[in-house]
């Protein structure tokens, strides 16, 4: 291999410019005022401002933090109770008691004796009209045939053991009151055989219709 060659000429100091002087002392000023800055002003502010941080950094202790209640236990699931399953029925035969036997005496009441039916009453014989037939056609009211009036009135009476006639009563009108009238007063006055039973006479209830009618 090729030695190298060593430069072997004497070390020449250069010469330093003007502007390299000016901008070192620059460098160096600008040094030694940051140095007497810090040896100044910034120490005393350094000073001022650790008190306040070391102040702030002091943290009041906080209270102990109350514990909190744990949450309530869930509720115990009650197990629902078997089914209840009723016992059987045990139905226990028990024999019956001997008892001595009882003796029975049955009483026959004799039925009551029949009672004696009553007889029936005689027959009561009818009553009948006394003279020519009953009739009331010649006392027609004037008032009605002016009118043109015309019925028959239902009429109930009583005929008593003399023959007479009693409390006779309208059953039936006519529809026109002249005409009822003219039929009480009518019968009032008829006579009749009395009605007979056992020989004698008696009162009995009779009803009869008298009509109306103009002729022509």
């Amino acid at each position: 291999m090729k030695q190298p060659e060593h430069d072997l000429r004497p070390f020449r100091t250069s010469t330093a410019s003007p502007r390299r002087l000016i901008s070192v002392g620059a460098v160096a000023l600008l040094h030694v005022i940051v140095i007497w800055a810090f040896a100044t002003g910034l120490a005393s502010q350094i000073m001022q401002k650790l008190p306040e941080e070391i102040k702030a950094e002091i943290v009041q202790e906080k209270p102990p933090e109350t514990p909190k209640t744990p949450p309530p236990p869930p509720p115990e699931l009650q197990k629902p109770p078997p089914p209840y399953v009723p016992p059987p029925d045990i139905n226990l035969q028990t024999e019956a008691p001997v008892t001595a036997p009882t003796q029975v005496t049955t009483v026959i009441t004799p039925p009551p004796p029949p009672v004696p039916q009553k007889a029936a009453p005689p027959a009561i014989s009818a009553p009948a009209s006394v003279g020519r037939a009953h009739e009331c056609q010649s006392k027609y009211p004037a008032m009605a045939i002016r009118l043109g009036h015309t019925g028959t009135v239902g009429m109930a009476f009583t005929i008593e053991p003399d023959g007479t006639v009693s409390n006779p009563r309208v059953t039936s009108s006519s529809g026109h009151e002249e005409l009822d009238n003219a039929a009480t007063s009518c019968v009032q006055n008829w006579h009749y055989k009395p009605a007979i039973q056992n020989g004698q006479p008696v009162a009995v209830p009779w009803q009869s219709n008298v009509t109306y009618k103009l002729n022509g």
